[in-house]
């Protein structure tokens, strides 16, 4: 089976490595941001008087922008420069991170559910603008026969700031408190623009349509492969199902409990361990059969839910969090890897956005229905029916013919233009 890729240099030419380094740096400061603000959001939240429905509300309000506009942020990134996309949406995460974090610090008493909203908003419309900028960006730069190694590398370098960055994040905020935290993760958005503001990507040569067309493309390369449509479909009830107990009902659970914000976020820490140890074994273990790894690996991953459903101790949420951590990595190199190799360069952005529209449509909705019915039943009976709903997704998956056949790009196999239609993968 070979692959439809854009033209890329040879693999022998690593004049691509400087830029990779670069653009690997201002992915890790921005992520460091990210997580900041992740960590202490649910909290800070509940700090101003919400209850677990505005929390699920504003978390919701974030993954609801982007799911509208991820759309419209992919043809932008298959459209302009992907340099400038991904400089301007980090800006703007550091402007609206830093009001909000300013007034947390400066007139606590004043800050609101509504404002809490309102940022998340902001949030994600810039996150729909930067996440396919960011992945076309790399697809610009890594020749296609390394990307598996180029994606394992990124994702050691983004997991390890993701180890220290949520309990450090969790110890500053009960210390100083959260708007400190918000202050920092916007400083951490305005470093990536610096950084990628130096970063110099080849020009490349793309089709140029007509915006209306561009959807139509854009939908034409996702829909014709199996495998993708089938992944991102069963992400979009594994996803949210992940998100409401990870990011809400893990919180709810442990607000109960003596030190449970400094719980939460060492066990976040111990996830992202997990991830680095998934990203060490990305870089040595190369499947030929990419999205058969990628689905076997994630039947492990909500091992967690059931963990804090269950008995929500330290020793066991550390170890299940390390060990779920491990198997998402796995599936997130071994999936972007094999859309990065089988998509052209041109459609990468607008196939990304698609992709992601999959998992987050019904993320929103998963929010306010967990932190609803969590008031009602209690979050451990939610957090039962998430772990089993994620491990039934992906158990579904393996029936997929395409999911089980679809086969790499080795290290000695340039990529090729396919002779077999799309729609046969």
């Amino acid at each position: 089976m070979r692959h439809d890729k854009h033209s890329s240099p040879a693999t022998s030419d690593r004049s691509w490595r400087g830029p990779y380094l670069r653009y690997v740096a201002g992915r890790g400061v921005s992520t460091a941001g990210t997580n900041l603000v992740n960590v202490v959001m649910a909290f800070a939240v509940l700090q101003v008087g919400g209850s677990g429905l505005s929390a699920g509300l504003v978390l919701g309000c974030s993954v609801a922008t982007q799911t509208l506009l991820l759309p419209y942020g992919g043809v932008l990134a298959d459209r302009i420069p992907r340099r400038a996309l991904a400089v301007g949406a980090n800006l703007v995460l550091a402007c609206v991170q830093g009001l909000l974090g300013t007034l947390l610090t400066a007139a606590p008493e004043h800050a609101a559910v509504w404002m809490f909203a309102a940022t998340a908003t902001v949030t994600g419309a810039a996150t729909a603008a930067v996440q396919p900028a960011f992945q076309g960006l790399i697809v610009e730069l890594v020749p296609a026969a390394t990307l598996q190694k180029a994606n394992a590398s990124l994702r050691l370098v983004l997991n390890l700031a993701r180890i220290a960055v949520p309990g450090l994040g969790s110890l500053l905020g009960a210390t100083f408190g959260f708007g400190q935290v918000l202050i920092a993760g916007a400083l951490s958005f305005a470093a990536c623009s610096l950084i990628l503001m130096g970063l110099r990507p080849k020009a490349q040569d793309r089709p140029r349509t007509a915006a209306r067309h561009s959807w139509r493309e854009g939908w034409q390369a996702f829909s014709s492969r199996p495998w993708m449509w089938g992944y991102a479909l069963a992400g979009t009830l594994a996803v949210p199902l992940w998100l409401a107990g990870y990011q809400l009902l893990g919180p709810l659970i442990l607000s109960g409990t003596s030190g449970g914000a400094s719980y939460w976020g060492w066990a976040v820490s111990a996830f992202s361990a997990g991830m680095v140890i998934g990203s060490v074994v990305a870089l040595r273990w190369h499947p030929q059969h990419l999205m058969l790894a990628c689905v076997v690996v994630q039947l492990i991953w909500p091992l967690p839910l059931a963990v804090l459903a269950t008995a929500p101790q330290l020793p066991w949420l550390l170890i299940s969090m390390l060990v779920s951590g491990m198997s998402l990595e796995l599936a997130v190199v071994f999936f972007e890897t094999a859309k990065q190799q089988q998509v052209p360069e041109h459609l990468i952005g607008r196939v990304t956005s698609l992709t992601m529209l999959g998992e987050n449509a019904l993320v929103p909705l998963g929010y306010v229905l967990a932190g609803s019915v969590a008031d009602w039943l209690g979050a451990p009976a939610v957090m039962w029916t998430c772990a089993l709903g994620i491990l039934l997704t992906n158990v579904v998956l393996l029936f997929v013919p395409s999911v089980r056949n679809l086969q790499t790009i080795s290290v000695s196999e340039p990529a090729q233009e396919s002779e077999v239609p799309a729609g046969s993968r």
